[in-house]
């Protein structure tokens, strides 16, 4: 047992008393009490759900009576309510405030419920219960949420081991295991690298070429760090619009370097090893199960289906966009030229330097000029009355609802008719301890039970925007509004979801399929009618030029074709690494340039490449599903031509959106729920004409 001497609830609440996870939240609508919640009582709730869930199991599996949907399915469904609540706190601080404290707790703690999940899905007692469901089950009798629950939890077992022989389970729980250590690892080492770094700048005539609220910016990031002059890192508000304004080749060489050999510059966070280890171990693993490759694993249960359809999406979109990508590429080249002189080659940390003059030059606009008319708290009201207008929902301030660090909102969220829809966290800023990017949780899901009630989810939105200044606000460039609308979208997906059954809610669903409601936001981005309702100029109210916003839109397929090529290429690494059938013995960078080498636009650069930081394929979900962003942009853009028929307000078109796919979560099959909304299969057709590229690829 976790707890020596421990044999019933009653001793493990007097072990933890006071411990806040132990007890129902007395909070506005049950939100995590984040103000009481301390590191140290992480690992101790974490044990005592372990136990209070093998208590539970233990139940289910020695139950005497015949296996049903409700002594078997339903009980176990309901299992682990602890340890879901300290799992939401410890996933969300490690994005969020990681420290050395955090990680050598989050070892202990993930090793512990990895070997409490084994011996779930390991147990032959409970999965000869689950199988006898599944097998004699009268499913007529069952609602198709609950048929959907039954094939769900079923495949889960057969997927985690449960056919195995008494060895390989053995080997099973070893591999799991190992791969929770180097995942959490990796993940360790580029947060600590990515923090660590610092450009740091004392000559003010190395800041030529800068927007001024990036000097800005920089001078409070010295300041934090007890320095003189600037101070820039590798996080995006930082490290991209240094690459695009900045004169100084040099230092744009220096910051470049700096962050594409992140996990590769033979230091103590080197992750080529790491990545060795977790490709091999996840071949093992999948081998283990049955299967050729891990890709083979994973895409079995995606969208997709199989591994050939990812190939085949890949390959087309690389015959479409390709000739487009070298167009693009080859006019910043001779314009680069033309500035540097034609001996001048162009290197990949010049790229967006010149990106951005050619953007000028064609159409007169770049990242900044938007700025000063999206500040963030303006973008907000605007993305949350596009939700008011098109699903009726309405946003609510809260300040008395607790929070993990003094910049996150908190909103309440309402439906048309007053009803209560759910919790939402807003979390802008980067700062030390939280990692780069942009991306939705869910730290409560939504479920109704046995009484009828329905329990409303708690989800994030957690972006990296630059801070704001003494004298400015935060302000956004049109590239991170697009951010807030995808990741608006997942919480849209997560506010809406209307399931009875937790595992089912949104927005857990197939991952190829989870970046549909997300992106198809990001439509909205540059509508001006959308545009008009809140981004006005910080100092003088105006709203944004006519002229301006169509340079705007002029200027929206700028790059197209480089920007699908370079999504295409990191799909591929990822399929390069997971598609694998024997253990992979080379060198890491080397084989992802081998890989590329076809899409390749601009030159390799040694000691460089994305796999060692790749968190997304290697500690995130997408391993071997990294190509679902594209999927789900053919599905977005196929979806949202819907919407284009009918007036991209559509309530009516919105109100299908949401029934057929915002609240059904993992219900059904997506393939069923997206025809269902848009009346047939996804065709790519429609991301084609988007982008302005010809269709001319063969259906491969």
């Amino acid at each position: 047992m976790i707890f020596e001497g421990m044999t019933n609830d009653t001793n493990i609440q007097e072990v933890l008393a006071g411990n806040p996870f132990l007890a129902p939240y007395d909070t506005p609508f049950e939100a995590i009490p984040f103000d009481r919640i301390e590191i140290a009582h992480i690992l101790p709730a974490i044990k005592a759900g372990i136990q209070i869930e093998e208590t539970e199991i233990a139940a289910i599996a020695s139950n005497a009576a015949p296996a049903t949907f409700e002594n078997t399915i339903e009980p176990f469904e309901k299992s682990g309510e602890v340890i879901m609540k300290v799992s939401a706190v410890l996933n969300t601080y490690m994005n969020v405030r990681n420290d050395d404290e955090l990680q050598a707790l989050s070892e202990e703690a993930y090793s512990l419920l990895t070997e409490h999940r084994n011996n779930i899905y390991l147990d032959e007692k409970l999965f000869a219960r689950i199988k006898a469901v599944y097998d004699n089950v009268d499913r007529t009798a069952l609602t198709g949420e609950q048929q959907r629950l039954l094939e769900i939890i079923y495949k889960s077992f057969v997927r985690a081991g449960a056919n195995l022989s008494s060895q390989d389970k053995e080997k099973y729980r070893e591999l799991t295991q190992m791969l929770n250590k180097l995942e959490l690892k990796f993940q360790e080492n580029t947060l600590k690298e990515t923090d660590a770094y610092q450009l740091h700048i004392t000559d003010s005539s190395q800041l030529d070429g800068l927007p001024e609220r990036l000097v800005e910016s920089a001078a409070i990031a010295a300041q934090e760090a007890e320095k003189k002059g600037w101070v820039f890192t590798l996080h995006r508000p930082s490290y991209v619009p240094f690459l695009c304004f900045s004169t100084r080749r040099e230092l744009r060489k220096e910051l470049y370097m700096a962050y594409s050999s992140l996990g590769a510059k033979g230091d103590e966070y080197d992750n080529r090893a790491l990545v060795v280890q977790i490709v091999n171990a996840r071949l093992e693993l999948a081998r283990l199960l049955g299967y050729n490759t891990y890709s083979e694993y994973i895409t079995s249960e995606r969208m997709a289906q199989n591994v050939d359809a990812v190939f085949s999406l890949l390959g087309r979109l690389s015959w479409s966009y390709l000739p487009a990508a070298r167009r693009e590429v080859n006019e910043i080249k001779e314009l680069a030229r033309e500035i540097e002189g034609k001996e001048f080659e162009m290197m990949p940390w010049d790229f967006l330097y010149y990106s951005e003059k050619l953007k000028q030059k064609k159409h007169s606009i770049n990242d900044e000029m938007l700025r000063p008319y999206l500040s963030l708290d303006q973008v907000l009201h605007g993305v949350t009355n596009l939700a008011t207008r098109l699903y009726g929902i309405t946003f609510r301030r809260n300040e008395n609802i607790p929070v993990y660090h003094p910049d996150v909102q908190v909103f309440e969220v309402y439906d048309y008719d007053e009803r209560f829809l759910a919790l939402l966290y807003c979390d802008f800023f980067p700062r030390k301890g939280k990692r780069s990017g942009a991306w939705m949780d869910s730290v409560k899901g939504q479920f109704k039970d046995k009484a009828g009630v329905d329990h409303r989810p708690h989800v994030t939105l957690t972006t990296n925007a630059t801070k704001p200044t003494a004298e400015k606000p935060a302000m956004l460039t049109i590239d991170e509004v697009n951010t807030l609308l995808h990741e608006f979208g997942h919480c849209l997906h997560g506010i809406f979801s209307d399931v009875t059954y937790q595992s089912l809610c949104s927005p857990d669903v197939l991952w190829d399929f989870v970046e549909l409601p997300s992106q198809i936001m990001e439509n909205f981005t540059t509508e001006k009618e959308f545009l008009n309702t809140f981004a006005f100029h910080y100092e003088t109210g105006e709203t944004i030029p006519d002229n301006l916003l169509q340079k705007v839109n002029d200027a929206r397929n700028f790059k197209v074709g480089y920007n699908c090529i370079r999504q295409v290429g990191l799909g591929l690494i990822d399929q390069a690494w997971h598609n694998i059938s024997k253990p992979f013995d080379g060198e890491v960078l080397a084989y992802e340039h081998n890989v590329t080498e076809a899409l390749s636009l601009l030159p390799n650069v040694a000691a460089t490449g994305i796999t060692p930081q790749f968190s997304h394929i290697m500690t995130g979900g997408y391993s071997a599903g990294y190509y679902s962003y594209k999927w789900a942009e053919m599905l977005d853009a196929d979806a949202f031509s819907l919407f284009k028929e009918n007036g991209i307000f559509s309530t009516r078109i919105a109100q299908s959106f949401r029934d057929n796919i915002l609240a059904r979560g993992n219900s059904e099959h997506p393939k069923i729920l997206y025809r269902r909304f848009r009346g047939s299969d996804p065709q790519l057709d429609a991301l084609l004409s988007r982008d302005g590229i010809e269709t001319i690829c063969p259906h491969l």
